[in-house]
């Protein structure tokens, strides 16, 4: 009887050890930290002549409240998890946890969320130092499932391997992280007439075929770092800061040569909410002197007349202005017979644009299991194929398609 008993409380023994054993492979007592990272420029003016442009030209990007110029302008996002299950713990830390850019790219300001309590909570009193290149961060305590957000401005260029977290954490391992795909800011684009209210009665184009484009100069600084950044950053135009800036373009194409209009052949555009600040203007891909410009353009902050008229046969005129104010109640007060129809683009960036690219990026692993590891992505083809497969089904809804 005795040796019975005894048989089955070894037997007990062995598969409680057994289960923990297959408990802790599973990742029950593992530490585990994660971390995505995203980051883009600023402006959404894209091409070899941009940061010239930043450093040189009228349009600035500022750090207040001193008012230095930023030279290259990186707005980033960077999500920090715990997903093992067990906490991480101050003692856990070797030393402070370090967040780097680049040798010559600077962390300029910006704002920490979590997903539980409070910043002070988390972190405490002053948990963080900035150093060349990089942000430390002092130990804390990390439960499972906590997760931090940081996002906010850079200024330079990234290290070619992106943004790196390390550190050294107690009964943690530390396996290769993964590139991120570029995947850049989506943008989305309404057309619409400024003269008719139904696509099927927009005409055919006139002797000018006359648009307007209104697109945001930069990213929207309230959606990367909601309230945070407000009094810590300004852009501005010849050292004036303007908020909500805008560029608005008129451009106008020539079909045929001109003939007599019943109207002295200019258009007249006003605004009541916006205002136009500065003006540069292209003929045939020409930018114009100042004095040649007002040939065909007279404007001040409230009205733009542009004399279509004096377009010849085949020009391309491109007037382009920067504006404080996205132009939404922007109206047309006069206009000759020469254009028949005015069509307004108005490209706005989709809302949360670094937040939402994440679960398209291949991301980067700090201290995490190989067997997590192989179960992320085995899973993430089948999540992406379901959320695929949840827009069509909406765009069904919506379009009938």
């Amino acid at each position: 009887m005795e040796f019975a008993v005894g048989t089955v409380l070894a037997l007990a023994a062995l598969a409680v050890s057994w289960i923990a054993l297959v408990w802790q492979k599973r990742g029950g007592t593992s530490k585990r930290l994660h971390y995505t990272a995203y980051y883009e420029l600023l402006t959404l003016q894209r091409g070899e002549d941009v940061i010239d442009s930043l450093i040189d030209g009228p349009i600035s990007v500022n750090l207040e409240p001193s008012g230095q110029r930023l030279i290259m302008p990186l707005v980033f996002e960077l999500r920090l998890a715990n997903t093992g299950a067990a906490p991480i713990t101050k003692d856990d830390f070797s030393s402070p946890l370090t967040i780097r850019f680049g040798s010559h790219c600077n962390f300029m300001g910006g704002s920490m969320e979590v997903n539980r309590g409070s910043i002070s909570e988390f972190f405490g009193e002053d948990p963080f130092e900035i150093d060349q290149g990089c942000l430390r961060i002092k130990p804390f305590l990390m439960n499972p499932g906590d997760e931090v957000t940081l996002s906010g401005i850079l200024n330079g260029p990234v290290d070619n391997d992106g943004i790196e977290v390390s550190g050294r954490i107690a009964g943690v391992e530390t396996f290769g992280r993964l590139k991120p795909k570029d995947v850049g800011i989506r943008l989305k684009m309404h057309v619409r007439s400024m003269l008719f209210e139904r696509m099927e009665d927009w005409p055919a184009t006139g002797r000018v075929e006359a648009k307007v484009l209104v697109i945001q100069k930069f990213l929207p600084l309230d959606d990367i770092a909601p309230g945070a950044m407000q009094g810590h950053f300004s852009t501005r135009l010849n050292g004036v800061p303007v908020r909500e800036m805008h560029v608005v373009a008129f451009t106008f194409n020539a079909h045929s040569d001109s003939m007599e209009d019943l109207n002295d052949g200019s258009i007249t555009f006003e605004t009541a909410d916006s205002s136009f600040l500065h003006c540069d203007v292209m003929l045939g891909g020409t930018e114009l002197s100042e004095q040649r410009a007002r040939h065909f353009v007279i404007w001040n902050d409230k009205k733009v007349t542009i004399r279509a008229r004096r377009i010849g046969r085949n020009q391309d005129l491109v007037v382009r202005f920067i504006s404080e104010g996205d132009v939404e109640d922007l109206r047309i007060t006069r206009k000759p017979t020469s254009v028949a129809d005015v069509q307004i683009m108005r490209t706005q960036v989709v809302e949360d644009p670094l937040g939402r690219n994440l679960l398209d990026m291949q991301p980067r692993f700090l201290l995490f299991s190989q067997r997590a590891h192989r179960k992320f992505h085995t899973g993430m083809p089948r999540i992406k194929n379901l959320m695929q497969h949840s827009r069509e089904i909406k765009k069904k809804i919506l379009h009938g398609d």
